[in-house]
């Protein structure tokens, strides 16, 4: 289920290669496969959009070429924020009138659809033994009524994020919903690395766990960011990102050591008979 490709996702119709590009990092790959291709090549997805290279819309949507089992109910967000990319690639919300019932549901804003819409989600997702609402559910939208129909589905993964600190008490009321409700299994991705300092973000950090919930650490990447982990915001070093990231990824391994006490990668697998793999990956 999570095995989404990491790198572009690539197919071939007639004598035209698509190219679906995600993240900026992989454009100059991509220009590269165009340039060496005897076939027609379009390139295509987020990051060419973002860059204004895309020349026309791939054919019909890459997304089961990056995971088969995800889908969008709907596109865009109403909200602006500064770190992300759904506003300027998809602008505001629109509710889909059909869209393939799998289990990995990757809207951007899930809630900010009509409850109309929302309870046809449900519905049609109740056929399915699992669900996981991938992006993540924004927590200040988040209302008992969505936690009891999201109830309904008999294996759930509910996912919220707390990018700043304005963001606990909202994420703190989602959590106790869900708890409430009978919502135990409740992912909580934490943005580090934008407008914050390495302070900020531990402590973030640390309250998820204080909830008993392991965090997904997120590493800011800019939009326009032309090698993958090159950006170090003010107040940031490499090391302290690359630390955070691995430290606070690596938790069901890892949580038995407080942060202050955490070594760095290479030296605690020295310690170990095995090597600690990665569990989540940066995201945007």
């Amino acid at each position: 289920m999570y095995q989404w490709h990491k790198g572009i996702a690539q197919w071939t119709i007639d004598d035209t290669i698509y190219l679906s590009v995600v993240f900026s990092w992989d454009l100059p790959e991509a220009l590269r496969i165009a340039e060496t291709s005897k076939k027609r090549v379009v390139i295509g997805g987020p990051a060419a959009k973002l860059a204004g290279i895309q020349t026309e819309e791939l054919p019909y949507s890459a997304l089961p070429f990056h995971n088969p089992l995800a889908t969008f109910t709907t596109r865009g967000c109403p909200n602006s924020c500064a770190f992300c990319a759904v506003p300027r690639l998809e602008g505001d919300l629109v509710e889909l009138d059909d869209f393939p019932i799998k289990p990995v549901v990757c809207d951007n804003n899930l809630l900010a659809a009509s409850i109309k819409h929302f309870d046809r989600v449900i519905d049609r997702l109740k056929v399915l033994p699992f669900v996981d609402f991938n992006q993540g559910l924004e927590a200040e939208r988040f209302t008992p009524y969505h936690a009891k129909r999201i109830k309904e589905i008999k294996h759930t993964k509910v996912r919220f994020a707390l990018d700043s600190s304005v963001d606990y008490d909202p994420v703190k009321n989602a959590i106790e919903i869900c708890r409430a409700t009978g919502l135990n299994n409740i992912g909580i991705y934490v943005l580090i690395g934008f407008h914050d300092t390495p302070e900020d973000a531990k402590t973030r950090l640390e309250w998820v766990r204080s909830q008993k919930i392991r965090p997904t650490p997120m590493r800011y990447q800019p939009l326009d960011c032309a090698v993958k982990n090159s950006y170090v915001a003010p107040k940031w070093t490499e090391k302290d990102l690359m630390g955070m990231m691995r430290y606070y990824s690596r938790l069901r391994w890892l949580e038995h050591i407080p942060y202050d006490e955490y070594r760095g990668y290479k030296e605690i697998q020295k310690d170990l008979l095995w090597p600690i793999p990665l569990t989540s990956d940066e995201g945007r």
